[in-house]
């Protein structure tokens, strides 16, 4: 008898180490996670000009949203004078400006009258996808979009030195921009590099493994079941049938409600959406042959 409780609490002692081995492991990759994806990172502004030159105008872009199904990005520009009043700042400033933004093979133009103090307009920019990237890749999906800026005073055609903010943040995205000069030094050329923002991507993973997590569950159950280790409980076709049912609910509330048929759906919903109706029928099967008759 004291064999047998001893072997009883080595098994249980067993059992509770393993728990929570696993429970450190998830809270460790947790971690590792948040890191990874930067959850925690704040958007920002990025400042980008002509060193050691006073700009003749201040520009802001502003990006409002992100069509990732359609590659297209809606963008809003701001245009307005240097708020410096040095000595050194451009007699331009007290002229009509106009900001021309080149995208793809569209130019915009923004046109701030002597009288105004500032202009603005909305456009809608292409977006291109980096190493493949498309809405297939969700959320693991990337882009990237180029522009270049161009400012000039209505009474000559020389190129003013201009100071452009790039907000880098649109819901559900992050966004990091690089320049490099244009043909000319007051020129800008820019590239938005743009994917889901830590969050996103978080979420998203932590809803396909949950589906996982499920399907396993339900086949475990099934398999178990059919094979004999345990015994057919009709409260649990109840359960499972659930699960069925539960799984498009989850895929369909996911961040951005990406198409169906994206890479994720292929390795894990429509997989798991597969494995849990099979886990259901093999019980069924099972609770068929063996339950008494009434």
């Amino acid at each position: 008898m004291w064999g047998m409780d001893r072997y009883k609490l080595r098994g249980r002692n067993m059992r509770m180490l393993a728990l929570g081995m696993i429970l450190v492991g998830l809270t460790a990759g947790y971690v590792l996670v948040l890191r990874h994806f930067r959850v925690s990172e704040l958007p920002g502004e990025r400042h980008i000009g002509t060193a050691g030159v006073q700009p003749a105008g201040e520009v802001y872009f502003e990006p409002i949203g992100v069509d990732s199904l359609n590659e297209a990005m809606q963008m809003r520009v701001y245009l307005s004078r240097s708020v410096s009043d040095g000595k050194n700042a451009p007699t331009a400033r007290v002229q009509n400006l106009t900001l021309f933004v080149s995208h793809d093979k569209t130019v915009e133009e923004v046109k701030l009258l002597a009288t105004d103090h500032i202009a603005s307009t909305t456009f809608e920019i292409d977006l291109n996808g980096v190493n493949g990237g498309s809405v297939a890749r969700y959320p693991l999906d990337t882009y990237e979009a180029r522009f270049g800026t161009q400012l000039v005073a209505d009474t000559s055609s020389v190129r003013l030195p201009m100071r452009v903010t790039i907000w880098e943040r649109v819901l559900g995205y992050n966004l990091n921009t690089t320049s490099y000069p244009g043909p000319d030094p007051n020129d800008l050329q820019l590239t938005t590099a743009i994917g889901r923002s830590g969050a996103f991507v978080m979420f998203a993973i932590c809803a396909y493994g949950a589906m996982i997590v499920l399907a396993c569950c339900a086949l475990a159950i099934g398999i178990l079941t059919f094979s004999g280790v345990r015994r057919p409980e009709p409260t649990l076709v109840g359960a499972l049938a659930a699960i069925v049912f539960a799984l498009p609910v989850m895929r369909n509330t996911l961040p951005g409600t990406p198409p169906l048929g994206v890479d994720a759906d292929i390795w894990a919903f429509l997989w798991a959406q597969i494995a849990t109706v099979l886990g259901v029928a093999l019980h069924v099967y099972k609770w068929m042959r063996t339950s008494p008759r009434p």
